[in-house]
């Protein structure tokens, strides 16, 4: 019989030149709230068009409350952000659903070097996981999919390729994922 977790706060992490109101994530963030009545942060990231990764470490440390069987959603960098900010701190149960994710330098996005020049200790990750998912789409021409595939091998969890969504933004009016709304529903329930 399913029944629902206790489910502390959902925090969605942004990606590169993102902002709270931009692609899927005001929709996500609204279905949230009706259908299964857990708050949910967008993450307002600062200078998401020149990131620094000690500015995004500060600003998840001031928003994010540090508990048990919380869940992180992130999109693009925001999911490199999610993964730094579960390696620092001490908490357990985590959930992760990582969107166009990846943890190493693309070819795409040089400029992001900052964030992926700091290795991930993924095995001191590992353990504060409860779930974890990474969604990708095999048009994905920002981060193309292989480097999210890589990261879902490095985290030893499901890899789910979409057909099609490209990097799942406003440019190619992308404004719901259901997908990640499925994901998050199957992981707030249990057996």
């Amino acid at each position: 019989m399913k029944h629902m977790l206790k489910s502390n706060d959902i925090y969605l992490i942004h990606g590169y030149t993102a902002s709270p109101t931009d692609n899927w994530f005001p929709w996500l963030k609204n279905l949230v709230s009706n259908e299964l009545s857990v708050p949910m942060n967008i993450i307002n990231m600062p200078h998401s068009d020149d990131p620094k990764v000690e500015e995004w470490d500060k600003t998840c440390d001031n928003v994010i409350t540090c508990s048990n069987n919380m869940t992180i959603i992130g999109h693009s960098l925001g999911c490199i952000e999610a993964l730094r900010f579960v390696s620092q701190h001490n908490v357990s149960h985590v959930n992760l659903i990582l969107v166009s994710g990846f943890d190493e330098t693309t070819t795409t996005l040089p400029q992001l070097h900052e964030f992926t020049d700091y290795q991930l200790e993924i095995s001191d990750i590992l353990p504060k996981i409860n779930h974890s998912v990474v969604i990708s789409a095999i048009d994905d021409d920002i981060i193309p999919y292989h480097y999210s595939q890589s990261l879902a091998q490095h985290l030893k969890c499901p890899f789910i390729l979409l057909p099609n969504g490209k990097h799942f933004i406003d440019r190619d009016n992308i404004y719901e994922l259901p997908r990640v709304y499925q994901e998050l529903t199957n992981m707030l329930t249990t057996d």
